[in-house]
């Protein structure tokens, strides 16, 4: 699991970056998980620009919070992981989407303090809550388009990170 700490020493160190240290970070990233941008650039390709710039932002931000806390040399995911994760997500959304409306809002703690990421899921949660660098705010349908996308993003990056920390364990 992703700590707390790490995801606030994320957001620290992204919040000093100039413009070109972010810009070197973004081009990092795609190069570092070029599936998963293209992954977020599919699945939001049809959305306000915003809501893309947004996904990617925050896909950016779980890559250095799980990189921070388990492996600077993370391996790229591939198309099938990510393919796995979505599937996966579909599923957690769906079970959400069941509980009948003053639950839904339960049934969303529940699921987040049972979730493997839950740090993560939270500081998405924050973000997407928060209003864009314009002022405007998102509508709820927006909200959980980002959202679907990063549960995917944590589940894909933070599956990876299990699976390489096992690797290095085993003698």
């Amino acid at each position: 699991m992703i700590s707390n700490e790490a995801v606030e020493r994320a957001c620290s160190e992204v919040s000093e970056y100039s413009e070109d240290q972010m810009a070197t970070e973004f081009e990092r990233f795609f190069t570092r998980q070029p599936d998963i941008c293209d992954f977020v650039v599919e699945l939001t390709t049809e959305s306000d620009q915003r809501i893309q710039e947004l996904s990617l932002f925050l896909s950016y931000m779980v890559f250095k919070a799980v990189e921070s806390e388990y492996a600077p040399g993370l391996s790229a995911i591939s198309q099938s992981m990510i393919e796995s994760a979505l599937q996966e997500s579909e599923s957690w959304i769906e079970k959400i989407n069941q509980a009948d409306g003053g639950e839904m809002e339960s049934a969303i703690l529940d699921r987040l303090s049972t979730d493997n990421e839950p740090y993560l899921l939270q500081y998405v949660i924050s973000e997407i809550n928060q209003p864009l660098d314009d002022g405007t705010e998102l509508d709820d349908e927006q909200k959980g388009e980002v959202f679907f996308v990063l549960k995917t993003v944590i589940t894909s990056l933070s599956r990876r990170s299990i699976e390489e920390e096992g690797t290095e364990q085993t003698p």
